[in-house]
């Protein structure tokens, strides 16, 4: 019985100082400063505003490591990585922020687009849904996960999601002709033209507008209004031989039977040739380009020809 009650003496005293150890250990975890983080975190404000983010990285990391439940500290660490291109870092302290303060929707949103930077599309998906979660209207997320999605090639997602955006903010041209981009690929051409023409609108040199504009009227076979389009893309983007190859394709089939068009034809070929040449992936297509000028400088003097022998 002694023995017995010895031996469940023993367990308890040691169930006590385990408690007590566990106690001791817990108390310990936090041996900062919430001042000393205060003022670290500050610093690390001042400094970044003055561009010194190396030094403003340190000061940062001195508040947390002061405070380790300092969440606006995570962010701004979390935000001057992510500013300098290091997704992965950034994405670990949104992270931990996000573990902190789950109610706030900012820095779901930014781990969302630190996922995405790193082509981690479905994080990044439930990181931006999980902003939605916590502010319905965060209008900017609307807009990043039209860019997931786009990147994803999952239209009516995009055109879902853009059209959120762009009915709350009709100022962003990108959006516009992201939307434009949703609707071409589903084939709606009206809704897509629509889009692509309120992008123009709102930046009247971008590109890709005029361009992804000129391939509808292509599709549509509507030859003049594409070259329109082309003529401007390729003012734009002297050096981009689709839209140089594209307009000499629209220009030529609206004006295949005029001999008067044959001069200008032939010249809007040559220009692609000369930007093609300079490009390795359009190497495939010189070759066929300028057999065909060839052909084009025979019709041409066949045209002369004729018009000799019926004046």
């Amino acid at each position: 019985m002694k023995s017995q009650a010895r031996s469940g003496k023993r367990a308890l005293l040691l169930a006590i100082i385990s408690v007590f150890g566990l106690t001791l250990l817990a108390s310990s975890a936090f041996s900062g400063d919430t001042e000393k983080a205060k003022s670290f975190f500050n610093s690390g404000l001042t400094l970044a505003k003055e561009g010194k983010d190396s030094m403003a990285v340190q000061e940062y990391r001195q508040a947390i490591k002061e405070d380790p439940e300092f969440v606006d500290a995570y962010i701004n660490l979390g935000s001057l990585y992510f500013k300098g291109g290091n997704y992965a870092e950034a994405q670990k302290l949104f992270k931990k922020a996000s573990e902190i303060s789950p109610d706030n929707p900012d820095i779901w949103a930014n781990l969302g687009r630190s996922y995405y930077k790193q082509r981690n599309w479905m994080e990044s998906e439930k990181s931006y849904k999980k902003a939605l979660e916590v502010k319905s209207d965060y209008i900017e997320v609307y807009k990043d996960l039209g860019l997931l999605y786009h990147q994803q090639q999952n239209w009516p997602a995009l055109i879902e999601n853009i059209s959120k955006f762009t009915s709350a903010k009709a100022d962003d041209y990108l959006a516009f002709y992201l939307l434009g981009k949703g609707y071409h690929k589903l084939k709606k051409y009206a809704d897509a033209i629509n889009a692509y023409n309120k992008s123009i609108e709102l930046k009247s040199d971008y590109f890709n507008s005029y361009n992804s504009l000129g391939q509808i009227y292509q599709n549509q076979e509507k030859n003049l209004k594409a070259y329109k389009m082309y003529k401007k893309a390729v003012a734009l983007k002297p050096d981009n031989y689709r839209a140089h190859y594209n307009l000499a394709i629209s220009y030529e089939t609206e004006y295949q039977d005029d001999p008067e068009k044959i001069d200008q034809v032939i010249a809007y070929w040559n220009k692609f040739l000369k930007v093609a040449k300079g490009n390795p992936k359009a190497k495939s297509l010189v070759d066929g380009i300028q057999s065909h000028v060839t052909d084009l400088k025979d019709l041409k003097i066949h045209y002369e020809e004729e018009a000799a022998s019926n004046p």
